[in-house]
């Protein structure tokens, strides 16, 4: 079962951030007109120049799934032919050589430009997805966000996008894909270099976070703020991979939120949507 009820529970801030009420203050990019959209979070400037939206996850085009195509020719109904601003987080080109750009578009003088990750967002074609060297706007993101959710739009609406539990049950049909989990940390141990956030009692099983000793850094605290998270109940969120049961890589602070509301009970597999 996923969770469905998320407006019954409130994101609140990582552990370092700040959020602002106004858009973050980027660094000034290119400019230029809109060739082609590739996809939900990537375009082609006239330049030739291929960008891919900084800090959003928007659904991939696969067989049997309209969120995708929906992505796609939403970010077409916003850029597409018309001028654009790029403006950068941090990490400017990808192994790929593409742009990693917040994307602004100009309404004109004195109006304020439309920024594309944030009304994507709000319609629900988007999930937030940052990396350590891009995320200084998550605070604003987070709360575009959660408007799509609480309001049920676009992708909202379907259990494979929706928050997961952090159970392995729940997560089942979800690995190998980009996922938003939440639960109970029930045991937050380092071992060597590692630290693991424990989702259950059976460590070989159950759903695990996992901090790297070169992200220990990114915390104020380091590795104390990590184990801190042992009985809290937090929202995690990246890609699903199969290690000693389901488990996610969390390599900076704004890849959790806390929950304010206790922990959703364990799940079965044989429980209905």
């Amino acid at each position: 079962m996923r969770l469905t009820n998320s407006k019954k529970l409130i994101g609140l801030l990582g552990l370092l951030l700040v959020v602002s009420a106004a858009a973050p203050s980027f660094e000034r990019g290119e400019t230029g007109q809109v060739r082609k959209v590739l996809d939900g979070d990537s375009f082609v400037l006239d330049s030739g120049l291929e960008v891919r939206l900084a800090s959003v996850e928007a659904p991939r085009v696969r067989p049997g799934d309209i969120w995708g195509p929906r992505a796609t020719q939403d970010l077409e109904r916003l850029i597409l032919g018309k001028k654009v601003e790029l403006r950068y987080d941090g990490l400017r080109r990808d192994r790929r050589g593409r742009a990693i750009a917040h994307v602004f578009v100009p309404q004109g003088l004195g109006k304020e430009a439309v920024w594309v990750q944030t009304t994507l967002l709000k319609s629900g074609l988007a999930r937030v997805h940052t990396y350590a060297d891009n995320r200084r706007a998550v605070g604003d993101l987070w709360q575009a966000e959660r408007e799509a959710r609480r309001a049920g739009r676009g992708v909202w609406t379907s259990g494979s996008y929706q928050v997961r539990f952090a159970t392995p049950e729940a997560l089942q049909g979800g690995l190998n894909s980009f996922q938003l989990m939440e639960g109970k940390v029930e045991k937050a141990s380092q071992r060597g270099r590692v630290i693991f956030l424990n989702f259950g009692a059976d460590e070989k099983t159950d759903v695990t976070a996992i901090v790297p000793e070169t992200a220990f850094q990114r915390w104020r605290g380091g590795a104390q703020d990590l184990l801190a998270l042992q009985g809290r109940t937090i929202r995690v969120r990246g890609y699903v991979r199969n290690s000693n049961g389901p488990s996610v890589w969390v390599d900076h602070p704004e890849q959790i939120e806390f929950i304010m509301a206790p922990a959703a009970p364990r799940q079965q597999a044989s429980a209905k949507k």
